[in-house]
């Protein structure tokens, strides 16, 4: 191996520099883009204070009191009241079978499911397993979640099966209703 002559130092430093040079000039840029948008979200936030529309959103509650009493008003005056919960509960199971045979849906499995109770409603469930054109599985599902009725799904899995010309629905559905507390 031979010893390089100085012309070959020289380009081999020039290529080391050249290489050094770019390499800080590409970090400089990303640290330069980095501090702007920093100082760009500082501005935005030293001038949030000092703008209207987020004054207008702080008073938005306040001036929606009326609409949230209203809606407590309603469901104090319409939150139906439980019998007992064994009662709740069968009732509940009767007419979910009674809505699922009106859209000839195949009932594979009931069952309860342990009754929840909260300060601000009480709640039975029932879970049930049925089968049925797909149509009719999700028409019947549109049926049974009603405001007036104050019912809820709180679990649905819906396995599609058949052909593509004819697709049945597999469910699995737990559905609550709620009463006052």
């Amino acid at each position: 191996m031979r010893t390089l002559t100085r012309p070959e130092i020289v380009l081999l430093g020039l290529c080391f520099f050249s290489v050094f040079f770019v390499g800080h000039l590409i970090a400089y840029k990303e640290y330069s883009l980095k501090v702007k948008k920093a100082e760009q979200v500082l501005a935005d936030l030293g001038t949030r204070g000092d703008n209207p529309l987020l004054e207008e959103a702080k008073s938005t509650p306040a001036s929606q009191e009326k609409v949230w009493d209203d809606r407590m008003k309603w469901l104090d005056e319409t939150l139906p009241t439980m019998p007992s919960r064994d009662q709740a509960q069968a009732a509940l199971l009767e007419d979910m079978r009674q809505s699922a045979k009106k859209y000839a849906l195949d009932i594979d499995g009931l069952s309860f499911v342990k009754p929840a109770k909260t300060p601000h409603y009480q709640e039975v469930a029932v879970k049930i397993n049925l089968d049925g054109p797909e149509r009719k599985v999700y028409q019947w599902l549109s049926e049974i979640q009603s405001p007036s009725k104050f019912q809820a799904v709180k679990f649905l899995r819906v396995r599609p099966e058949g052909r593509r010309s004819r697709p049945d629905g597999d469910c699995e559905i737990i559905i609550a209703r709620l009463f006052k507390p």
